[in-house]
């Protein structure tokens, strides 16, 4: 909780004259901090500094994990087929049961995977994403955006990490609780918390036990690796469209505009203008011809040019990250959101509300990464809209044909996309829907009939 207290410290220091505001790598390293605990849990250290040794042994203990992992998945798998070939679907409720767990399950696998197979481009992220982090005092306008990016990052993550440890929770307590009560002398059913195919019984004196730990464990490190790969997913693109929004910021006070009957100290561009007269040496300001004008401009443009590629580029690294996991994610979401609502209309029993619990959670994570995606290609429109809103009519012919040139490359949106197939936003979380009602009320037809 140290953590949580420092970031809702507000990064200022009062003068005399004004307030200003403050901030270093610390801010931008608090919001890892939901990630680095748990992959720390489920062996994965890209984001820690281990010696070779150590990491040789962290990086045994993963492989070992994911191979049970795999077993596990495939144990599920033959029991689905198994239940499948010997009910039909009205007598076997099992089967639908067992499906979402079975999904989670092999999404977990392809999100852990994707960060052995590109942890160096996972930390060449990190890496840029803390050198472009401001660092040292800005003015009011960046403060408000870091800090209500940071607020919603780190309310977004906690709470979601605190959503999918609460269902961890309730699936994997009541069995444990049963097997403390039965040891403790007390009668108790014998229940586990997934369906695994055994080719032995499991429910026997021993083997019960070390078969429950075994699936705690398992489904332990299947939520934390879903978890670790959505809360780093959000973290990216919360500090891209952050940086997005800091060079929409800064190129609307690109260009000095003389305040007169036209442009009003009250409006934006005048407001701007007066804060670039401020910064600068008023005399020399005045001295300037339009060459010496377009020499500055010249080089503050090129800086922006250059952030606004890499931003750009960082883009397209979190999309060839997260590009194949978003799609079998994203068919996994209208998957399970059919089953899990069969489930709760179907089943009338105390189960039910765990599966209600479970829809929520799909609906929720589905939405987190539609959400970010949307933020992504607003903050990318915007420095469109903040180039037209500059004062680029008082430039050089020169300088006009290179806005002219940014203005028409950064209406082309930056987005995320499921592996090309769609683009992250709000509206593919109203497609999801609709899918999954789609195969919702499909599946509840033919069960009726």
């Amino acid at each position: 909780m140290a953590g949580w207290k420092t970031y809702f410290k507000k990064g200022n220091r009062n003068s005399n004259k004004k307030e200003v505001f403050y901030y270093n790598v610390e801010d931008y390293d608090l919001t890892y901090l939901v990630p680095k605990r748990i992959l720390a849990i489920v062996s994965l250290r890209f984001m820690k500094e281990d010696s070779k040794f150590k990491r040789l042994c962290w990086n045994t203990f993963y492989w070992f994990s994911f191979g049970n992992l795999l077993i596990a998945a495939a144990q599920q798998f033959i029991n689905i087929v198994i239940m499948a070939r010997n009910s039909t679907l009205g007598e076997s409720m099992d089967i639908l049961r067992s499906l979402p767990c079975a999904a989670y399950a092999y999404l977990a696998m392809a999100k852990s995977f994707y960060y052995v197979a590109k942890q160096d481009l996972y930390k060449n992220l990190v890496t840029e994403l803390r050198e472009m982090w401001p660092k040292g005092f800005v003015s009011k306008e960046e403060h408000d955006i870091i800090n209500r990016a940071k607020k919603q990052l780190m309310f977004v993550t906690q709470a979601y990490y605190w959503c999918n440890i609460s269902l961890m929770i309730i699936f994997m307590v009541p069995p444990l609780y049963m097997a403390v009560k039965r040891l403790a002398g007390y009668e108790a059913p014998w229940m586990m918390p997934f369906f695994f195919w055994y080719p032995f019984d499991p429910f026997q004196p021993i083997i019960y036990e070390v078969a429950l730990c075994l699936q705690t464990w398992l489904g332990t490190t299947v939520v934390l690796s879903i978890v670790s790969g959505d809360t780093l997913f959000c973290i990216f693109l919360s500090h891209i469209t952050t940086q997005f929004d800091l060079l929409s910021l800064r190129i609307r006070k690109l260009f000095y505009v003389p305040i007169d009957d036209q442009l009003k100290r009250t409006y934006p561009l005048g407001v701007y203008s007066l804060e670039y007269f401020n910064r600068n040496d008023k005399q020399t300001m005045k001295s300037y011809d339009d060459k010496e004008w377009e020499v500055i401009y010249q080089k503050e443009i090129l800086e922006i040019i250059q952030r606004h590629l890499a931003l750009i580029r960082l883009a397209g690294d979190v999309e060839s990250l997260n590009g194949f996991q978003l799609l079998v994610n994203f068919f996994n979401s209208s998957i399970l959101l059919c089953f899990c609502g069969f489930c709760c209309v179907i089943i009338e029993k105390v189960t039910e509300i765990l599966y209600k619990i479970f829809l929520s959670a799909i609906l929720l994570q589905t939405w987190l990464l539609c959400w970010y995606g949307h933020r992504l290609l607003e903050s990318s429109i915007g420095v469109s809209h903040a180039l037209y809103c500059s004062g680029w009519y008082t430039t050089s012919n020169r300088i006009r044909k290179v806005i002219l040139i940014m203005l028409r490359r950064s209406q082309k949106a930056v987005c995320v996309t499921t592996y090309g197939f769609s683009v992250i936003s709000l509206a593919s979380y109203t497609m999801i829907i609709k899918t999954a009602w789609s195969y919702f009320t499909l599946l509840l037809n033919i069960y009726k009939k």
